[in-house]
């Protein structure tokens, strides 16, 4: 079965593109035994960032370190669990470099296309995982969001995506919190299989109807329109989301125009982190150096990465405390919102997939990186857990629909996705 899967996977990346490299059956591991874990066997493909496994590669979408063939010296503890599980990690899926895009189409490697259109993206920065799991190479695939990097592509590709929250909102606002571990899948229920590992599992604190089940009634807010001036809201998306709302209100939910007016400003949210971004940018470089045994340079990186992180140096002390006072106001205006709502129903993307290079003029790129993440970003500043739902529309493309919640409500968010695409995710005409 492990080299059926194999040659599987390697027939669809054929066409679409999406591995960063495949990994050995039973790939090295210094601890315990690959068997008698609940997913024994099960394939499973990790994105090529944030996840180390000792002995395996670990490229971070750059050229340099995957010519160099840098490998990671230990697991981390999410590396770890998944081999205790008992996964059968197949391989390593594209990221977009340092996973800065929201498009994978990294010169390292190449560009992932969608399986919807081939000459479209399939979003990023996880969009290798995404476009494996639309393609049906495998069930499930690993992912990291940091402002969207699983939703969008997701979105773009007509999959699940689901973003866990932290725990209890940010006090501190950190990258290293924001950026989340999670997973995307064809089905909700392989996703809803994943709660324990990722520590997800405890009932709702949100529940607050005094009914268990999938079946209560939420209050849903539904946002159908622009909150940043870099893209407008496309018809087809807006025409989703109140297609969903539609769903929710047959179901007997109570749906609501409403949403956090705060993420109306979202422009002011993007220009202000940015120094913070570039400040973890310079974190992740220098773990990344590490592998590679000498200190990356900016010739070594895409043009793109190279201008982030020279914006570290905007990051003063003074800045970064004026901003954090900032977002505090931010995350506590959004997590007051959620007193009086259970979900907030909006689009994951604000388009469909652009076609390939769209998002990489060099012109262009950062406004129109941060319009695609206008529904996205601010909740990993919060910490609010998000699903991305999928749903085909004009043109035969996908779009994507995200789902809302309030701190601790993963399990809910699953269960209302299921209700919206009870049929699981629409297949694409791959080969």
């Amino acid at each position: 079965m492990s080299g059926d899967i194999r040659e599987h996977v390697t027939r669809l990346d054929a066409v679409l593109g999406f591995m960063a490299t495949t990994l050995p059956p039973a790939s090295p591991r210094p601890t315990a035994p690959l068997t008698g874990g609940p997913f024994t066997g099960e394939p499973l493909l990790v994105k090529d960032l944030d996840l180390k496994l000792a002995h395996a590669p670990l490229w971070r979408g750059n050229h340099v370190l995957r010519e160099h063939g840098a490998v990671s010296s230990h697991d981390d503890p999410l590396g770890r669990r998944l081999r205790e599980l008992g996964f059968d990690i197949v391989g390593r899926t594209k990221s977009a470099e340092f996973g800065l895009a929201v498009t994978t189409e990294p010169l390292a490697y190449g560009p992932v296309r969608n399986p919807w259109d081939h000459e479209r993206s399939a979003g990023g920065s996880s969009g290798g995982s995404a476009c494996a799991v639309a393609a049906r190479a495998v069930r499930l695939a690993h992912g990291t969001d940091l402002g969207g990097s699983l939703r969008i592509p997701a979105a773009h590709c007509g999959v699940f995506a689901w973003k866990p929250g932290l725990v209890r909102p940010a006090t501190t606002p950190t990258f290293a919190a924001w950026n989340q571990h999670g997973f995307l899948a064809s089905r909700v229920d392989d996703l809803r299989r994943m709660l324990p590992v990722l520590g997800r599992d405890k009932p709702s604190d949100a529940d607050r109807s005094g009914t268990d089940g999938p079946t209560r009634r939420v209050r849903v807010g539904v946002l159908a329109s622009a909150v940043s001036s870099a893209i407008d809201l496309g018809s087809g998306s807006v025409e989703a989301v109140e297609r969903m709302a539609d769903k929710l209100s047959d179901q007997g939910h109570h749906v609501l125009a409403a949403h956090p007016r705060v993420l109306e400003e979202f422009d002011q949210f993007a220009m202000k982190t940015t120094p913070m971004l570039a400040g973890w940018l310079a974190q992740e470089v220098a773990d990344a150096s590490k592998d590679l045994g000498r200190p990356l340079t900016e010739a070594d990186m895409e043009p793109g990465t190279a201008q982030m992180l020279a914006m570290a140096a905007l990051a003063t002390p003074e800045a970064v405390r004026d901003t954090v006072q900032w977002l505090h106001r931010i995350v506590t205006d959004l997590t007051a919102w959620w007193d009086r709502f259970d979900v907030l129903l909006s689009p994951t993307v604000p388009i469909q997939a652009p076609r390939l290079g769209w998002l990489n003029d060099p012109d262009t790129a950062m406004h129109r990186t941060y319009g695609m993440m206008q529904y996205t970003a601010m909740f990993n500043a919060s910490g609010h857990p998000a699903v991305s739902v999928p749903c085909v529309g004009a043109g035969d493309l996908p779009y994507g629909v995200q789902l809302v919640g309030a701190h601790g409500s993963e399990a809910d968010l699953l269960d209302l996705a299921e209700q919206l695409s009870p049929d699981g995710a629409p297949t694409p005409p791959v080969p």
